[in-house]
């Protein structure tokens, strides 16, 4: 999959895959968790290595008399008949290794594409996604024409700023070595290198328009707050303000009040939120964006495994002036938008609130928890619940024996279905190449944008809405599960 405004904008920090749905009481660093849960987070890898040294020898095949192992004594067995007798000698590393493929290898058989093993640095770098802060310098970056690394801007108040980074410097080299060490480097690579610890260093060589000389900038490395919302005025004239939501982090609802605040300064009359290709994130947070929209009654249904259906209801102490209808809304989703993000939009087409615009989406009706294991060993994070939107309704997407999805059988249907072709992509490609810093004008090119302009307006005028296709037959040649280009 691909997005114009994340892969042509790529923050400092940005959440990949589909990582939506996260119990928010139960990651992390455990806080609030039931005992039964830290007695469970304790069951890990560590562990299984506590016997290596009681082992001896595993019978010769066909011994009769011994008893079956558990399945922790089978892989104990196996992992000590490796490190005793496999030609190349196997060090800390390669048990490390090996432990860690046994158990992606135990999770990938239970046939669920959410339930993973998540290694040390894997766990590490998905809480600092899901917390929405890091340690970095705090800046945008982006590859421009010539496939240099662009400045496009630096965060407010960040490292960047201070050390005075401007929108449209290009940086050159990083501690020293070019941006692009190897020929398969990608802009994440960079990104990892000029990420790091708090209070650390990295020093940047930039170029920058109208100065012969390279500057060379020491930053040090500051807890940096990635942003998830961007917002704009797209049409002054009808003040039409435009909020568009990354991922639901920890930070995405104050960071959606303070946009909100914003636009409302400058006369907001009607929004565009455009949720298209947000992975999701953490549930706590979605049940708090609905609440800026709805004013009472359930934001999602939980089921637990036991069966029973419950209910987690909006936060009045959160509505927000969106809720009294005063404020039109156009929610754009699309293919790749997926749980949390559902969840609202779920909420929001439910209860009428939002006119959803583009294309079905995603179709990840599950939620997982985050079961951090012990001595950093990783976390494991397994689907514990099925949720359903508002009014009931089952999106998780059917998927036939190959796993391929089955068209119509999930996600959510817009209420008016618009697609994007290639032409359209390509040409908001060209725009934000052309000029990183004007998203704006990259819109111009963006069909299911400009429907929600048009939609907006006509309601500003007095009319309604048109009638929702929701309920309808899919069109057959309309994509409902790839994204249609991810915008």
């Amino acid at each position: 999959m691909r997005s114009v405004l994340k892969g042509f904008v790529t923050l400092s920090l940005v959440g990949a895959a589909f990582v939506g749905g996260f119990r928010g009481d139960q990651m992390a660093n455990t806080k609030g968790h039931p005992e039964a849960m830290a007695r469970e987070a304790q069951v890990g890898p560590a562990l299984l290595l506590h016997r290596l040294d009681t082992l001896t020898r595993p019978a010769p095949a066909g011994a009769q008399g011994k008893p079956e192992l558990a399945p922790f004594e089978t892989f104990s067995s196996v992992l000590a008949t490796i490190k005793r007798d496999y030609q190349t000698p196997v060090d800390a590393k390669g048990t490390s290794r090996l432990k860690y493929a046994a158990i992606k290898g135990m999770l990938a058989s239970i046939g669920d594409r959410y339930t993973e093993y998540w290694t040390p640095e894997e766990y590490t770098k998905n809480m600092e996604d899901t917390r929405g802060q890091f340690g970095g310098i705090g800046a945008s970056l982006d590859l421009n024409k010539n496939k240099e690394v662009l400045i496009v801007e630096p965060l407010e108040k960040s490292p960047a700023e201070r050390a005075g980074i401007k929108p449209g410097d290009i940086i050159t080299l990083v501690d020293g070595k070019p941006t692009f060490v190897k020929p398969t480097d990608t802009l994440d690579d960079v990104i990892k290198r000029i990420r790091g610890d708090l209070g650390t260093q990295v020093t940047l060589t930039i170029r920058r328009e109208g100065t012969p000389k390279p500057i060379t900038l020491k930053i040090t490395r500051d807890i940096v707050s990635s942003p998830v919302i961007t917002q704009y005025m797209l049409d002054d004239a009808n003040k039409i303000g435009y909020i568009r939501l990354d991922q639901f982090t920890e930070e995405a609802a104050h960071q959606f009040d303070r946009s909100l605040t914003k636009l409302q300064a400058g006369g907001a009359k009607a929004l565009i939120f455009d949720m298209r290709s947000n992975p999701g994130g953490l549930l706590p947070v979605s049940i708090e964006m609905v609440s800026r929209f709805i004013e009472s009654g359930p934001a999602v249904w939980i089921k637990e495994k036991s069966g029973e259906l419950r209910h987690e209801d909006v936060d009045p102490r959160l509505n927000s002036p969106l809720r009294s209808g005063k404020i039109p809304v156009v929610v754009l989703v699309n293919g790749a938008s997926a749980s949390a993000s559902e969840i609202t939009a779920g909420a929001l087409q439910d209860s009428g609130a939002g006119f959803l615009v583009g294309t079905r989406t995603f179709g990840k009706g599950l939620v997982q928890t985050i079961y951090p294991l012990s001595d950093g060993e990783g976390a494991v994070k397994i689907t514990t619940q099925h949720y359903f939107t508002r009014d009931k309704h089952d999106i998780n997407m059917k998927r036939d024996e190959a796993g391929a999805p089955i068209s119509g059988s999930g996600g959510i249907k817009p209420d008016l279905t618009i697609a994007q072709t290639e032409k359209d992509i390509d040409a908001q490609r060209a725009a934000l190449r052309e000029n990183p810093r004007d998203r704006v004008g990259a819109f111009k090119f963006d069909p299911q944008v400009q429907k929600g302009l048009s939609l907006l307006r006509d309601k500003l005028a007095g009319k309604a809405f048109p009638e929702s296709e929701k309920d309808k037959p899919d069109d057959p040649k309309t994509k409902t599960s790839s994204g249609d280009g991810d915008l």
